[in-house]
């Protein structure tokens, strides 16, 4: 699924609207949509009540049309305006016009919000209604909404109605996420032909509710022609990605995983990543860590191989034996960095093994910290194998030098500057992840859950991401589908440990199931 700006799903809609369809067609495609919506919500139609709020640009448009098919099939709709219905957009008004005769049998009742005294009129209409349809404003928000929006906006919110909001929360930039002023808190959003950015991004994401994307048969030349640049990392693209596994495939055809993990203090970040990698198919995982941990992991996890390493005195992984390791263990990927600490004689075993391994390599957490201010070495290194570094955006400042801009759009065009060129995959790591890569398409995760904030969740999601490399899936495509995963897994987890309670083992144990969904 590709996402787009407020800005190129107008420009979408114009050129479909000058190719192929009518304005007023194609805002007949969206209403249906919003319909099947409420209808799929409240199969009873003619027993149910619904307001609909109504701005007069094509949203309203949108919601005139979600008005008529509903009074059409016996539900009482009542029509909210915010302006005189001479202001409505050309196409919006010729949808006005269409409900004439619905207004004289009185199947359709009007309130007019722009004449004194409607919080009484609105206040009586919402405890008679069943659901609120918010067509207030659409993509083009860029300014605070004003006050009279404001004022019905809280009015909406504060009822304890389902609301369905019409392609994005009235009062949500579709660009940034941003919260213009006020916003509607939709249950649900169905937004048309394409996902918008400010509905993937917090705080707009919030208020979007589910996410339903309505099919107004766009076509897929005029979208390619639009180059998004963008797409969700939902269930279709992670289809798309998943590697087959050959009836006569054996382990070592499955992937066989090198961790360089752990210490002393975080013998728990070893085990959690070695075995997420086996969680996501991969044949063979071995861990190499001090020696101190050894008993740690082969009681937690027997199926890891673990490869004592000498360590230091603080329990770390020690310089001396790393280049034994790359010419001892047979891998097709490696994964090093969660709880190696920040001891210097680990710090230089990381930077070891990033230039002299030939193999696809994965940086998380500690081993990101032990290249601060080196990014030059990891693109270096990247010309000769994939890289995949995994950051938060603290980490990804010290990498880099630079803090990653805060407004979506700003951040991924960043990112993709910051890949161009290279053989380096950024997976970088919020609410949500993004995944960015030398491909130039940058995936918006779409899933995921707050139990995630919790420790050991990122060595959870490098296991899943690393277990995928090591399946020969490459760099983009193992990043996309450990990040979707990873979030999937976190969202089956919480049905069992709720969101407070779930820690990174939860997940952990979930991600076979999150894989079975797509099997």
């Amino acid at each position: 699924m590709k996402v787009v700006t407020g800005a190129q799903m107008r420009r979408i809609d114009e050129v479909t609207i000058s190719r192929f369809v009518t304005g007023v067609a194609l805002m007949e495609r969206a209403g249906q949509r919003v319909f099947e919506q409420i209808a799929s919500m409240f199969p009873s139609l003619d027993e149910l009540t619904v307001s609909i709020f109504l701005g007069r640009g094509n949203n309203a448009g949108d919601g005139l049309v979600v008005a008529r098919l509903l009074a059409e099939r016996g539900a009482k709709v009542i029509l909210h305006y915010l302006h005189r219905p001479e202001e409505f957009s050309p196409d919006a008004a010729k949808n006005h016009a269409r409900l004439a005769a619905l207004r004289e049998e009185k199947k359709v009742v009007e309130h007019f919000l722009y004449l004194a005294g409607w919080q009484e009129l609105v206040r009586k209409a919402l405890e008679d209604s069943d659901a609120i349809v918010d067509a207030l404003l659409g993509t083009g928000l860029a300014k605070p909404v004003k006050e009279e929006y404001a004022a019905v906006i809280e009015v909406m919110n504060g009822c304890d109605l389902p609301i369905v909001s019409v392609d994005v929360p009235s009062g949500v930039n579709a660009d940034t996420g941003e919260v213009m002023g006020e916003a509607v808190v939709a249950d649900v959003t169905v937004t048309m032909g394409l996902a918008k950015v400010g509905c993937l991004f917090y705080p707009g994401k919030g208020c979007t509710g589910e996410l339903v994307i309505g099919d107004i048969g766009v076509p897929p030349e005029v979208i390619d022609e639009q180059k998004p640049g963008m797409e969700a990392l939902d269930v279709d693209r992670a289809l798309e990605d998943l590697p087959l596994r050959e009836p006569t495939a054996h382990k070592f055809a499955c992937g066989s995983l090198l961790v360089i993990a752990g210490s002393r203090r975080y013998a728990g970040a070893a085990y959690l990543t070695a075995l997420s990698a086996l969680r996501t198919g991969c044949g063979i995982v071995y861990c190499a860590g001090p020696e101190s941990i050894r008993s740690a992991i082969q009681g937690a996890a027997p199926e890891v191989i673990f490869v004592s390493m000498s360590e230091t005195r603080t329990g770390s992984i020690a310089q001396a034996v790393a280049g034994n390791l790359l010419q001892e263990i047979r891998f097709d990927a490696i994964a090093m960095g969660p709880g190696l600490t920040s001891d210097e004689e680990t710090r230089k075993v990381v930077r070891f093994v990033l230039e002299k391994t030939p193999k696809p390599l994965l940086i998380d957490a500690d081993g990101l910290n032990a290249l601060e201010g080196r990014f030059a070495d990891v693109v270096k290194a990247s010309m000769v194998k994939e890289i995949i570094v995994t950051p938060h955006s603290g980490e990804l400042k010290r990498l880099v030098g630079e803090s990653a801009p805060d407004l979506p759009v700003q951040r991924i065009e960043w990112l993709n500057e910051l890949v161009r060129g290279t053989g380096v995959t950024v997976v970088h790591k919020g609410a949500p992840t993004i995944v960015v890569s030398p491909e130039g398409l940058a995936g918006i995760n779409v899933h995921g859950h707050p139990g995630q904030a919790t420790a050991g969740s990122g060595d959870v999601l490098s296991g899943a991401i690393a277990g995928f490399l090591a399946q020969g899936c490459g760099a983009a495509r193992a990043a996309r589908l450990g990040v979707y995963l990873h979030s999937r897994a976190a969202e089956i987890a919480a049905c069992d440990t709720g969101e407070r309670g779930m820690i990174a083992g939860d997940c952990m144990r979930a991600l076979p199931v999150a894989l079975k969904e797509l099997e």
